[in-house]
């Protein structure tokens, strides 16, 4: 009991020498503080962390984000090009298609010019057939369908539509590699116009030719 009482007695004297370089005056409390907390006690610098990682994190998140956006924007971008190419491609060798179709029609002496919408034979700036001069082109002021032009009957896939052709009369002219007479003779100019869309009616190809018919 004495034993006891001494060393409680030696504890109370030393208590006050271990409160000068412990946390607490109470060894028992500084331990259990120790055991429950020994990362947060043996390494202080752990409290003053500011989170720079995380930061460092999201930037790099955000980047990696921006990067793939403007790949797929641009991805997107190129493959709108190319399928307006391949379009406005389908267009053009259409209008070819007609245009030929057009000057072989012309090229054939059985066959006689007259004047007749219906048929998408004109005069120049006379959509009408009526003699009156108009202030636009025929082909620019017709509706390109089957009142006024003529369509491509031959196949031609993945078209919205079959092209179509219009013959004007260009009147009398002189021949290529013939004597030049005034007023102009010996021939007839004949202008033949091809229209065509593509795969959709946002490509739209008009080709022009003028032939020389003696």
């Amino acid at each position: 009991m004495n034993n006891l009482q001494i060393t409680n007695s030696k504890l109370s004297r030393v208590a006050p020498k271990v409160g000068a370089f412990l946390p607490t005056a109470n060894p028992v409390e500084w331990w259990a503080e120790k055991i429950a907390h020994p990362t947060r006690l043996s390494n202080p610098a752990c409290n003053h962390q500011s989170g720079a990682v995380l930061i460092v994190s999201l930037i790099m998140l955000l980047l990696l984000t921006l990067i793939g956006v403007t790949s797929m924007q641009t991805t997107s971008l190129e493959e709108k090009m190319a399928g307006n190419m391949r379009d406005r491609d389908l267009a053009f060798q259409a209008a070819e298609s007609a245009l030929v179709t057009g000057e072989k029609w012309v090229i054939n002496p059985l066959n006689t010019f007259s004047c007749n919408a219906s048929a998408g034979r004109f005069w120049p700036r006379d959509k009408n057939c009526d003699g009156t001069k108009e202030a636009a082109q025929v082909w620019d002021d017709i509706n390109w369908d089957s009142t006024d032009s003529v369509a491509y009957t031959g196949v031609l896939s993945n078209l919205n539509s079959n092209p179509r052709y219009i013959i004007e009369d260009l009147g009398a002219a002189n021949c290529p590699g013939g004597p030049i007479n005034s007023p102009p003779s010996g021939c007839t100019n004949y202008r033949i116009t091809a229209r065509a869309t593509g795969g959709s009616t946002n490509a739209v190809v008009i080709l022009q030719s003028i032939y020389s018919r003696g």
